[in-house]
C-alpha cells in the first residue's frame, strides 16, 4: 500500500468519525434536554399532588364537620318554642306559634328599620313596640338589652315543667 491510499483511507475515517462524534453530541444534547424536561415534570407533578392532598384533607374535613352539624336539631336561640299571645299578633302568627328567638329578633329588627325607629345605638319605640316590649319611659331600649324586653313572650314550658317536678319530689321526699 502506498502512502496516498493510506492518507486517503485514513481521511476517510477522520471524516467518519468526525461525523459520528457530532451525531453523538446532538444525542447527547437532546438527552440533556429531556432530561431537564423530566426533570421539571416531575417537579411540577409533586406540587399538583401535593395540591391535591391539601385540598382532599381540606374537603374530608368539611364533610365530617357537615356531616356531624346537619343531623342535629336546633339549639339555643334557634329552638322553636312557642310564644305571647301578644307577640304572634305583632308577627301576624296564629296564636300558640312556636317560633326561634332568631326569627323574632330578626322580625322586630325589620320592624324598627322599616318604621324609622333606631337612632345610632339606641331605639325610640312606637306605641305598637312600645306595648310588646312592656317598656316604660324612663328604660333605654338599644340592640343589646332588647332581648331582656323580649323574653316576657318566650314561653318556655319545659324549664317550667322540670322545675315543678324537682319541687313535687322534693315536698313527696319530705
Amino acid at each position: 500500500m502506498s502512502t496516498a491510499q493510506s492518507d486517503t483511507s485514513s481521511n476517510a475515517t477522520e471524516s467518519v468519525m468526525a461525523q459520528y462524534e457530532e451525531q453523538f453530541a446532538n444525542l447527547n444534547k437532546t438527552l440533556v434536554g429531556f432530561r431537564s424536561q423530566i426533570t421539571a415534570l416531575q417537579q411540577q407533578l409533586r406540587t399538583i399532588e401535593k395540591s391535591v392532598r391539601k385540598e382532599m384533607n381540606s374537603l374530608k374535613k368539611q364533610a365530617d364537620k357537615s356531616k356531624n352539624r346537619g343531623n342535629r336539631k336546633p339549639s339555643g336561640f334557634a329552638t322553636p318554642s312557642k310564644i305571647s299571645p301578644e307577640l304572634c299578633e305583632f308577627m301576624g302568627k296564629h296564636e300558640g306559634a312556636e317560633v326561634a328567638r332568631t326569627e323574632v329578633t330578626k322580625f322586630v329588627i325589620a320592624y324598627i328599620k322599616e318604621n324609622g325607629l333606631a337612632e345610632s345605638k339606641s331605639i325610640k319605640p312606637d306605641s305598637k313596640l312600645k306595648a310588646l316590649l312592656g317598656t316604660k319611659e324612663e328604660d333605654q331600649v338599644t340592640y343589646f338589652n332588647i332581648q331582656r324586653f323580649m323574653n316576657q313572650h318566650f314561653l318556655n314550658s319545659k324549664k317550667k315543667s322540670k322545675k315543678k317536678s324537682n319541687e313535687t319530689e322534693v315536698e313527696a321526699s319530705a
